[in-house]
C-alpha cells in the first residue's frame, strides 16, 4: 500500500515552508530534508524521524511510537510514528521541529568536507 496522499499533503504544508528544508522521494515514501540531509520521512502509516537520545527516549514512551526498523533492526537514533489520518499531523509537528534542528546542528558541528548528519 502506498503513502496515503492527505497524509503527505498535510505534511507538506507544515514541513515544507521551513527554512532550507526539502523533499524527495526515497525508500517508497518521502523524506524530508534539512540542507540536504534527511530528518524525518514518510513512510506507509508511519513518520519516522531522527531525534536526540532525551527525545527519542520519551517520544517512545507514548502509544503509537516504536524504534524506526526498516531493515529489521534499530536505525540509529530514528524512531517513527504511527499515523493513519492527516488529522493526526499536527501532532507530529512539534517532533519534527525537533527532529530539524537536531540535524541541523549536526550538520553545524560537522568538520568541512565530513557529515555528522547520519
Amino acid at each position: 500500500m502506498p503513502i496515503d496522499p492527505e497524509v503527505r499533503e498535510a505534511l507538506d504544508a507544515f514541513i515544507l515552508p521551513w527554512e532550507d528544508v526539502s523533499s524527495r522521494a526515497m525508500f517508497g515514501g518521502v523524506a524530508y530534508m534539512v540542507k540536504g540531509k534527511m530528518f524525518a520521512m514518510l513512510g506507509e502509516g508511519v513518520v519516522a524521524m531522527k531525534l536526540p537520545d532525551e527525545l527519542r527516549s520519551r517520544a517512545l514512551t507514548m502509544a503509537g511510537v516504536s524504534p524506526f526498523k526498516p531493515s529489521g533492526s534499530n536505525f540509529g537514533q530514528w524512531i517513527q510514528f504511527l499515523i493513519l489520518l492527516d488529522d493526526d499531523v499536527p501532532v507530529l509537528i512539534p517532533w519534527l521541529e525537533a527532529a530539524r534542528e537536531y540535524v541541523k546542528s549536526l550538520l553545524a558541528q560537522a568538520k568541512p568536507g565530513r557529515s555528522a548528519a547520519r
